[in-house]
């Protein structure tokens, strides 16, 4: 089996091409493991938590009550329940806005992650590694080199839907796109993933 390849162009050490000024990359340390978050930034969202003096949030418990309601809409305080209105209520400032009679949801992720890069000079590592972020974006390895076997290697990367991209950091070529997620939905995982990439934009 032979793959095509496919020069690219590269920016802050990705493989993949920023088209717009919403769309940057992070370095991150996460899962135990080193990569490169290419994502999409809310500007909006960015400038109102700074203006909140609001961070990221990390406490899935509290993510899991706003996956509940929804964006920007008053929601009726007796359609909530209990348990998750004292959530509510014990979430930072500029999190959720409360009336006497409602609430109402005012965050959303700052970022949405659209491919996870790992470097690795090793196959296997590799591989590992960049299925770590399989639940949350479409992922990709770079290596230096091609190894002897290079057709069998990018088969099982190909079966994982793990992208692959050889050549220096500065300027590798894709040998093997990565697969886009299937009948993806936003989980409260996912938000606290977007929100820990977001905690290391802000690191920057």
């Amino acid at each position: 089996m032979t793959y095509p390849v496919r020069a690219v162009g590269t920016m802050s050490g990705t493989v993949f091409t920023l088209p717009d000024r919403d769309t940057s990359s992070t370095k991150v340390r996460i899962f135990g493991t080193s990569a490169t978050i290419v994502h999409r930034t809310h500007h909006a969202e960015h400038g109102r938590r700074c203006g909140e003096g609001l961070g990221h949030l990390d406490s899935m418990e509290l993510l899991d009550v706003l996956m509940g309601l929804p964006s920007g809409e008053a929601v009726p305080l007796s359609a909530v329940g209990p348990s998750s209105l004292r959530v509510l209520r014990r979430a930072p400032s500029g999190v959720v806005n409360f009336t006497p009679r409602s609430v109402t949801r005012l965050v959303v992720p700052v970022v949405t992650p659209l491919l996870a890069v790992v470097y690795s000079s090793h196959w296997r590592d590799g591989l590992v590694r960049a299925s770590e972020f399989a639940a949350y974006c479409p992922r990709m390895f770079v290596a230096r080199e091609l190894p002897e076997n290079a057709d069998e290697v990018l088969v099982e990367a190909s079966w994982y839907g793990v992208g692959v991209a050889v050549g220096p950091r500065s300027a590798p070529t894709v040998v093997l796109d990565p697969e886009p997620l299937s009948e993806w939905r936003p989980s409260v995982a996912w938000w606290r993933f977007c929100e820990r990439v977001y905690r290391h934009t802000l690191d920057r």
